[in-house]
């Protein structure tokens, strides 16, 4: 028996009100009705302890005729009071055979190209993320999809979709996501969203993305569509007013909404733009951030921080290619080095550059040796101590903001301008970024990651103690 139709038989035989029942089980009334018809289903995470409290509802609040017809209906084999253990049992086996038969019924739609329904959130990721990746796997030309919710809300977490499509690299086949973001949501779901466009600062395998901003008035609806191939969007019943995740494989409509999306799509810039570093000198974007009165990094690989000066004067020499552009570059950092500064550092970051020298200098990876980072070490612990301008943090690999394996480059900010640095296999790609609205964002942002909690982030104190056992180990 499926768990929906047990849980009705369950609660016509004991004769109690689902809000009772939700009331005792924490849950929201609307939960148990959505369970009732399947359109719902308790999350398997929690199951065990849910149908424990579930279990032993139904058994205290029954008589002995209604457990005996419960037995009967359910089909419980137990000896005298094991009608909790027994029912709690029963309720786990009904769940996974009704998640399932769900998953077979959606690979069965897959196969036949049936139009779906889904209200289910995790059915709904696995199963437009396992269809997306059908289409992208059968394509002969690159594959353009437009979105204007986190594409992630479609997909298996943790990146997995995107290590599927590393196949397509060799078959030159590239996927480019058009992201649209209404920046009403954005500002209510800051993290989310500054987490999803820094994820995709550089390209994934064969995967490239782009952001644009959409109206809000135009918002309200979200949308997934691939040109020949499929949209996904969310419709609304009008009886009890739910909601559903729909998938439709009509080419005629699918292909009327990819007309309607890409049309608004090239009427607007994009959010974020890959650029040459040589065009973000050129338009003097690099230039601008130099001059800022403040500096804050969110370093994915170690960089130059506070070195004394001879040091600098060293690297400008040895990693520019004349005088007059080493010139410019010591003045550019020794201005940086004056200026208040903030850098969220990983802990990885840190330590690969403490025990192996792996730095970025000017763009470029590199690896300095011992008594070089001994002496900027040193260095950069007593600036800590004497100059209050210079803030280090360092942020745990893990974070409710953005993990170390989920960010791939390092992101510049100050008041009026942000970009990003990404570096590939020894070669470094740039990202400006050109709405002040997206700008404040990423400056909200990282407030947030610097105001997270002592179990996130190290900070004061704690870093310079961290930075003098680094040294112990290295000297």
């Amino acid at each position: 028996m499926e768990f929906s139709a047990l849980l009705q038989k369950l609660i016509r035989i004991s004769n109690v009100k689902p809000q009772v029942l939700a009331d005792r089980m924490g849950y929201d009334v609307s939960y148990i009705s959505k369970w009732q018809s399947g359109a719902k289903l308790p999350s398997s995470r929690n199951a065990e302890e849910l149908f424990g409290k579930m279990a032993h509802f139904f058994a205290v609040n029954t008589e002995a005729a209604q457990q005996k017809e419960i037995k009967e209906v359910l089909g419980l084999e137990y000896d005298g009071a094991g009608l909790e253990k027994a029912l709690e049992k029963c309720l786990l086996q009904s769940l996974l055979k009704q998640k399932e038969q769900k998953e077979e019924h959606r690979k069965v739609q897959e196969r036949i190209s049936y139009d779906s329904l889904w209200q289910d959130q995790e059915t709904v990721a696995g199963a437009v993320g396992g269809m997306i990746y059908e289409l992208c796997s059968r394509a002969e030309r690159d594959v353009d999809i437009i979105v204007t919710c986190p594409f992630q809300e479609y997909v298996t977490k943790e990146n997995d979709f995107f290590k599927k499509l590393e196949a397509l690299e060799k078959r030159g086949i590239t996927v480019r996501i058009h992201q649209f973001i209404d920046m009403e949501k954005f500002k209510k779901q800051t993290d989310a969203y500054c987490r999803c466009i820094a994820m995709y600062l550089n390209a994934i395998h064969s995967v490239r993305y782009d952001f644009y901003e959409l109206p809000h008035e135009h918002a309200d609806i979200p949308v997934l569509v691939i040109k020949n191939g499929l949209l996904v969007t969310e419709i609304q019943e009008p009886f009890t007013r739910e909601k559903y995740t729909t998938v439709i494989r009509s080419l005629p409509l699918v292909n009327a909404y990819y007309e309607a999306a890409y049309a608004c799509l090239i009427s607007r810039k994009p959010l974020v733009e890959e650029y040459s570093v040589h065009k973000m000198y050129q338009e003097k974007y690099i230039f601008d951030y130099m001059m800022q009165n403040e500096y804050r990094y969110l370093l994915r690989s170690m960089h130059i921080i506070h070195l004394p000066d001879d040091m600098l004067w060293e690297l400008c020499r040895k990693y520019t290619g004349d005088q007059e552009s080493a010139l410019l570059q010591y003045n550019m950092n020794r201005n940086s080095f004056q200026a208040p500064v903030t850098a969220v550092v990983y802990k990885s970051t840190l330590m690969d550059y403490i025990f192996d020298g792996k730095i970025n200098i000017f763009g470029k990876e590199a690896e300095v040796e011992r008594e070089w980072r001994v002496r900027h070490i040193t260095h950069l612990i007593e600036e800590l101590e004497k100059n209050s301008s210079i803030r280090i943090f360092l942020l745990e690999n893990n974070n409710p903001y953005i993990g170390y394996d989920d960010l791939q480059s390092t992101i510049y900010f100050c008041r009026d301008t942000v970009f990003a640095m990404a570096v590939q296999n020894g070669i470094s790609g740039y990202y400006r970024f050109f709405s002040k609205k997206l700008i404040d964002q990423f400056n909200e942002f990282y407030r947030h990651i610097e105001n997270a909690g002592d179990e996130y982030l190290l900070r004061g104190q704690k870093v310079t103690d961290f930075l003098r056992q680094g040294l112990k180990f290295i000297s």
